[in-house]
């Protein structure tokens, strides 16, 4: 068994970017440190167009130099947690067996057979790709713990994936709708961007809906009556013709997140059905963010809350739309 399932294989050799001045763009960037910027084309690439041994090659390079445990004063633009952390650039982390840490390899592909060689943040058992953290290594004994490998520790320490780290979505084929239930700060588009990534990274995206909604439930009643709310809401929506019909039964699952200094979100994802309108959709991804705690029932599924009408009270909604 190797440990590499989740992993990104760099080819022998393999081709430039597609479009040349994507390359220099990056390129400009890389030189010019801004790392958060760089890495935000690449990101954008790999969205829209997959795996890609040459996109990867750059985010290893722009990612190990953010990781450096002394901030460099000369980085423009660091790198941020959020782009650190990216289930799509899962496929060339490195994943410690012991403790789930994970981190970028200084061991960047760029030419076949030349790594760049940094010191490393782990080994690795040069057979099977077992990988350990520093923390995590017995200095005394470099064997590979795997059972019936035999195998030693040591570099280079190569890509292994993130297989306990990312969430995995099971469906595979288009997402239709996402629910995200928050309390007590309200989910901006930035960080709904980056949800939707951790829970349906790889996933096509054309014509999704993503809401935002508080959470009403009684936290002291636990994480269960909290999943039951948000799938109250998910039913409403599909009763309203916002979702395919059996949305709800049979093609929505929940990802509960940590959000860093933001608490915990729960993130509702419902895929759309094989066939029927719903799997031709098209267009950009739109976003319904509501900031009404007192928004529910029918006008909340709807999109609209006590602000409608003439005399009503002005809504608390925002709205956020990503073009493209």
């Amino acid at each position: 068994m190797r440990h590499d399932v989740e992993a990104f294989h760099f080819p022998a050799r393999h081709d430039p970017l597609p479009e040349p001045e994507l390359t220099d763009e990056v390129d400009r960037l890389w030189h010019e440190r801004r790392y958060r910027s760089a890495l935000d084309v690449i990101l954008r690439f790999l969205r829209t167009e997959g795996r890609d041994a040459e996109a990867y090659r750059w985010a290893l390079m722009l990612l190990h130099a953010g990781q450096r445990g002394t901030p460099d004063p000369d980085v423009v633009e660091p790198v941020t947690p959020e782009q650190h952390g990216s289930p799509y650039f899962a496929p060339v982390a490195t994943e410690c067996a012991g403790c789930a840490r994970f981190w970028y390899s200084g061991h960047v592909p760029v030419e076949p057979e030349n790594f760049v060689v940094s010191n490393p943040v782990g080994l690795q058992c040069q057979a099977c790709r077992y990988s350990l953290c520093r923390d995590c290594l017995d200095p005394r004994d470099r064997s590979c713990p795997y059972e019936s490998c035999g195998g030693e520790l040591g570099v280079p320490v190569l890509p292994t994936g993130r297989p306990r780290g990312m969430p995995a979505n099971p469906f595979t084929e288009k997402l239709e709708h996402v629910l995200i239930l928050w309390r007590e700060t309200p989910t901006s588009q930035e960080e709904a961007d980056q949800l939707v990534d951790l829970a349906c990274a790889w996933q096509d995206r054309a014509g999704l809906t993503v809401r935002s909604q508080v959470n009403q439930a009684d936290e002291r009643d636990g994480e269960e009556l909290e999943r039951r709310m948000g799938l109250v809401l998910v039913g409403l929506y599909e009763r309203h013709g916002m979702i395919s019909e059996g949305g709800l039964l049979h093609r929505t699952r929940v990802v509960p997140i940590e959000s860093p200094s933001r608490g915990r979100r729960l993130v509702f994802v419902t895929a759309a059905p094989e066939t029927g309108p719903a799997s031709r959709l098209s267009g950009p991804v739109t976003y319904f963010l509501f900031d009404d705690e007192e928004g529910e029932g029918e006008d909340a599924a709807d999109g609209y809350g006590a602000g409608d009408g003439p005399g009503a009270r002005p809504r608390k909604r925002r709205w956020f739309r990503r073009h493209g």
